[in-house]
Formats: structure tokens, sequence, C-alpha cells
């Protein structure tokens, strides 16, 4: 049983602080997590979840729910005045190559209710709502929080981290003394409600704009519309009957529906914000609390709980003993720069539809440019985020084709019945090493087994090592239509690896092989907790990836990177 003292103090019960929740507990980290909200909120503000957060859910086990309650949505529709329909720009999200080919529409309130029953049905824990951190201070190796709970009475406990995941006004960041610099680039309304004589394509999120009013539309799940409103002056966005600038505004840019009463109204400022830095000492921020912008693409939510993805299993691993504090220095060094591409890539679409003062004509331009859909849909839907430009990987390794380390690891289909992915072997909560042999199958099979039992011994428990061979010479070996025999004779070939029946699987298809960039070299891939590649090697080359290992498990010497990263946070 843990005490106070010994629990991971997460501030904020919204997707950031539930998903970092997730991570700890996952990995058997004590946690408590506090919100000094009333209770759940009931309102929706995010309401996109794009494919890299679903390859997420999936890994956590989540993506079946939230398959039920949301809408598929193919992309975006961008409405320019002075284009027939059929010449529009958009970006089709159908074209990714992922599982998760689109992105889902779901109402916050929804969302956040997925993830509340996923940490209570798994883990027995809910949010303590009414309940404020008032203080925070760094006192040696512990920080002491000040907590005000629901009846106004206080306590103090000193814990080994907080993480701060409270939102943009953030007061684990005020207490870190951390700056949070920004300026405000718009103002914006939105609202759920009913409409009628809706004419446009209700799946898709559409984009409508001239020079001074921007709207944006789509379908909610359930009998709800979500309608966003922008213009430069604040007049229709801070109206006193916000029902009517909603119409006035849909009139003026010839939309034709009809606004209902809303459900729920809300204006805010759109900032653009990334804090200076993302930890000190024993404080953390994550989310909001260190990255905010334009919501144009919804990429914010995304972008927040990708954070938690990546820092829980860091941090994880630190209270778990396993790892030295240095590493998560390389939190704030892989996740700022994301931040970074995702307030930039958020302005180059906050500049086609809210460029205001321009004419769209003259904003066509920007969707005009070679690869802007492909890169855009890359962008936003995550998938193109990388952190290849700081990680760290032995030297000398030859050059290979496929993803490179930092890059998100792609899924692959490797059995067709019973269905079998490359993203199944990942699902657990440590390292997965992939072993692919190439043309010398039997010696690369046996310096797989060699790094296997390497890694663990000097890091028991902490990789999964998983044998995937090329089943095709098999099948074509054994041509007998009923797949029992070929299951059986696939099953023998799984025997004679030295690898049992959890960590040995067929390839049938060998998209592993394409997408891996696998040649007759072969391929280790050493794939990180959070679904990005951590470094590839052919298998003569094994003795690289126990020295790659130790920069995260062990207590090497500080490597450049690191020391950069020390740098910045004393």
């Amino acid at each position: 049983m843990s005490t106070q003292q010994d629990r991971i103090l997460i501030v904020g019960g919204g997707p950031s602080g539930l998903i970092m929740a997730n991570e700890l507990l996952r990995r058997n980290v004590p946690v408590r997590l506090i919100e000094k909200r009333q209770g759940p909120s009931h309102t929706t503000r995010a309401m996109t979840i794009h494919a890299r957060s679903m390859e997420m859910f999936e890994h956590m086990g989540l993506a079946h729910r939230l398959e039920e309650v949301c809408l598929e949505c193919p992309g975006n529709i961008y409405h320019f005045p002075h284009l027939p329909e059929d010449r529009q720009p958009r970006t089709d999200y159908r074209v990714l190559p992922t599982r998760f080919p689109f992105y889902y529409k779901i109402n916050q309130n929804d969302f956040e209710q997925v993830l509340r029953e996923h940490l209570f049905a798994q883990y027995s824990l809910r949010p303590e709502y009414r309940t404020e951190l008032t203080g925070l201070e760094q006192v040696g190796e512990r920080v002491r929080a000040t907590i005000r709970r629901p009846d106004g009475s206080e306590e103090r406990h000193e814990h080994p981290w907080v993480v701060g995941c409270d939102g943009v006004r953030s007061f684990v960041r005020q207490a870190a003394g951390i700056e949070f610099a920004g300026e405000q680039v718009a103002v914006m309304a939105m609202m759920d409600v009913e409409l009628t004589n809706v004419t446009f394509d209700d799946r898709w999120m559409n984009y409508f704009f001239n020079k001074e009013l921007f709207m944006n539309c789509t379908k909610l799940p359930g009998k709800y519309w979500r309608i966003y409103m922008s213009e430069p002056t604040g007049e229709y966005v801070n109206a006193a009957e916000p029902r009517r600038a909603f119409q006035e505004v849909a009139d003026r840019l010839g939309i034709g529906f009809q606004v209902g009463q809303p459900e729920w109204v809300t204006a805010w400022e759109i900032r653009n914000n990334i804090a200076e830095r993302y930890r000190r000492d024993r404080m953390l921020i994550c989310g909001d609390a260190s990255h905010v912008h334009s919501p144009s693409g919804g990429q914010g939510m995304n972008g927040c709980m990708q954070d938690a993805f990546n820092l829980g299993w860091k941090l994880a691993a630190v209270c778990q003993g396993q790892a030295d504090a240095a590493i998560l220095d390389s939190y704030e060094r892989e996740r700022k720069p994301i931040g970074e591409q995702i307030s930039e890539g958020a302005m180059a679409t906050h500049e086609i539809v809210m460029g205001f003062g321009v004419e769209p004509e003259e904003r066509l331009h920007y969707t005009q440019e070679p690869g802007w859909e492909e890169r855009t849909i890359r962008l936003v839907s995550g998938l193109s985020h990388n952190y290849r430009d700081v990680v760290d990987v032995p030297a000398g390794l030859r050059p290979l084709a496929g993803p490179r380390a930092g890059e998100r690891a792609p899924d692959a289909l490797l059995l067709r019945e019973p269905r079998k992915r490359v993203y199944d072997v990942l699902r657990h909560p440590g390292f997965t090493l992939l072993i692919v042999p190439g043309a010398d199958a039997d010696a690369q099979i046996a310096l797989g087994r060699q790094v296997r039992d390497e890694l663990e011994r000097r890091f028991p428990g902490r990789v999964s090592s998983c044998l995937i061979r090329d089943a095709r010479q098999t099948q074509a070996a054994h041509p007998d239509p009923d797949r029992a025999v070929l299951a059986r004779n696939l099953g023998a070939d799984r025997a004679d690896t030295g690898f049992d029946f959890d960590h040995a699987v067929p390839d049938e298809t060998g998209e592993i092989l394409e997408r891996y960039g696998v040649g007759a070299e072969g391929r280790l891939i050493l794939v990180r907790p959070d679904l990005y590649v951590g470094m590839v090697c052919t298998p003569e080359e094994w003795r690289a990836v126990p020295d790659y290992l130790a920069q995260w498990f062990g207590r090497p010497a500080t490597t450049r990177a690191d020391a950069v990263g020390a740098a910045a946070v004393s």
C-alpha cells in the first residue's frame, strides 16, 4: 500500500492528467490525481482525435471503446467563396498509412469520461474533484504541496515528483517560475447547437470564410453540431445574443443553415504561447501548461496527450529506480520542438481560414504549394512528428533504409487469420526488440537469440524480444489450403527458432519488410514504449542495442544531448 509520500502528484484531471495517470499506473507507479473543478465536465471544448492518438489508445487498450462513441471524419473542406464546390481544396486523411486513416469527432466530455472509466476499471483510481493545489515548493529531493480539500481544510504532503497538467493558467508552472511567453492571435466563439437546412456534407469539417469572417461547422456524435466563429473586431464573438450573432455570420457567409437554441456557448482569446522549459527540479509541466496555440486543425488536445505519453514511461523508470533522473531532460528536448511544430502548423492553417484583412483569393496560394495536402495531413495527424534531430544512438552504425531513430514506428499486418499486427507485439509497457531476419535467416536468428539473452541479463524485464520471420517460404512449401495444417507448420517453424509462442510471429504478408525497409541484411528494430523507433541496426551489429539502452536504464557517462538538457534545467 502506497503512502501520500510515495505518490506522484498529478495536478489536473483533463486529458493530459488522465493519460499521465494511466501511463504511471500501468507501470505500477502510485499516483494521486487532483482536480479543482467541481466535478466532471459536461461541456465539450476539444473535439478531434487524430490518427497518432488513436495508435496510442490502441496501445493502451482503449481504441475499441472510443470507436463506439466517435464519428469518423474524412478530413477538411476549405470553402473559398470564389471557387465552385468541386474545386474546393481539401485535406483528405483517408490516404494516411495507418489503421486509422481519418480523424475522429467526439465530445470532449464523453472522451474524458471514457478515460476516467478506464482508469477506474483498471486501477481503481478516480480524480479527486474540488481538491486544489494552493502551495508548492522544492524541498531537497522532494516537493512539498499544500492542497485544499473539498471541505476547505488544508493538507501538506511531500511528493517525489509533481506533474502540472493544469492548463494554460497552470499553478505548477507559476510555482516553478517557468516563463510562458506568447501573444494573442485572435478571438473565437464556439457553440454546440442543433441546425436545420444543412446543405453541405456533414461528415467533413467545413471551413467557411471571407475577408473578415470565419466559421467552421461539423456534426458531432448525437444531435448537436459544433460551430466555431471568429472575426477581428470581437463584435460577433462577444455579442450579447450569441444565437443571433452566429446566425448573422452564417448568413453573411452564405452557408444557409438555421441556428437552433444553443446547448452551450463560450468565447475565448486564441493565444500562441510556449513555456521556456518543461521542468524545474522535480516539478514538470505537461499539455496546455507547456504550450497553447490556435485550434486550427484540432491538434491541441492530441499534442497534449502525446506529451504525457512521452513523459509517462520515463518518469516511471526513474521512480522505480531503473533510470537516472537525467533521462527526464529528454522529455523537453523531444516534446518542445513538437509543440513548436504544432504551433507553426496551426498558424499555417490559421492564415488560410482566419487571415483577416486579406481576400480569400489571395490566401488560396497556401493550398496550391507542392505537397501541401500530404504535408498538412501528416503533420496534423501526428504521423510525421519525430525526434530525429535530438535522439542519441550508438556511433558507427550502418545506414539502413526504413524508419530512422526517433521516427514513428509503423504498424504492419503480420497474420491474416487469426489477425496479428506489429502493434499487437508492441502492446506492453516496455521496449520491444523486433528481430526480422533477412536472407541468411538461421545465422541472423542465432544473433537474435544472443541479443535477447544479453538484454535480459543486463535489463531484466524491460525489453520484450520478438522474432518476426517470413512465413511465405513455409506457405509455398505447404500449399495445402487447410489453415489448420498451415498453422501447425508455422508453429513448428516457431519452435525451431528458440523463441516461444509469445515471442515469435510468422509474417504472412511482407508488410513489415516494406514499411521498415528490411532487405537481405535483416534488421534489429528497437521500439520505445511510446511507439517511436529507438534505434535500428543489422543483426551483426547487435551489440549496439544494449549500448543504446544504457542511456535509459544504465547510469552511463553523460551524453552530449543530456549535458545540454541538464544545463537548461540547472
